[in-house]
């Protein structure tokens, strides 16, 4: 099984099956990852991106890592902190888009700036992708931050979102 790491943290694309137990029994995935129980539930809107990912990884499980839920681990604590999302196999144009969540009693720790610095060095050396893309809503400063400080520019916007690319 592929996992990165860094410094405080560990990135562990999930499987299938835990993927579908982060989505339905947080604590059966924990267990299955020997991580630190905890009694955190995901909300609604983080739980359907979930599903999406989940639905998409079992239409092509052989490159799971693609459409997965990578789950951080905050390795000193033992304990899941957040996740970061591909969302598919790079594209025609080598772009690779992600997703990404900290949870709210983690944020502000760095973690997710680590994290996305790590994910984009690892993406940027496979021989398909060029770029690495995020969108951001509007008004969500802290992401704007930190993609700022792991090095995306932000390039096009929407009314509703501003798009980032890593090159």
């Amino acid at each position: 099984m592929i996992e990165l790491n860094t410094e405080r943290l560990r990135l562990i694309p999930l499987s299938a099956e835990n993927l579908d137990s982060l989505i339905n029994n947080p604590k059966k995935m924990e267990q299955s990852l020997s991580l630190i129980e905890t009694d955190r539930f995901l909300d609604l809107e983080l739980k359907q991106a979930l599903e999406i990912r989940l639905s998409k990884l079992l239409v092509d499980e052989k490159n799971y890592i693609w459409y997965t839920n990578w789950l951080i681990v905050e390795k000193d604590k033992n304990s899941s902190v957040g996740g970061i999302m591909l969302k598919g196999l790079p594209n025609e144009n080598g772009e690779v888009i992600i997703g990404y969540y900290t949870l709210t009693e983690y944020q502000g720790n760095g973690y997710m700036t680590e994290t996305i610095s790590n994910m984009k060095n690892w993406l940027l050396d496979q021989s398909d992708v060029k770029y690495v893309i995020a969108d951001t809503e509007k008004d969500n400063i802290p992401s704007h931050r930190v993609l700022e400080k792991s090095g995306a520019a932000m390039y096009k916007e929407t009314d509703e979102l501003y798009f980032w690319r890593f090159i």
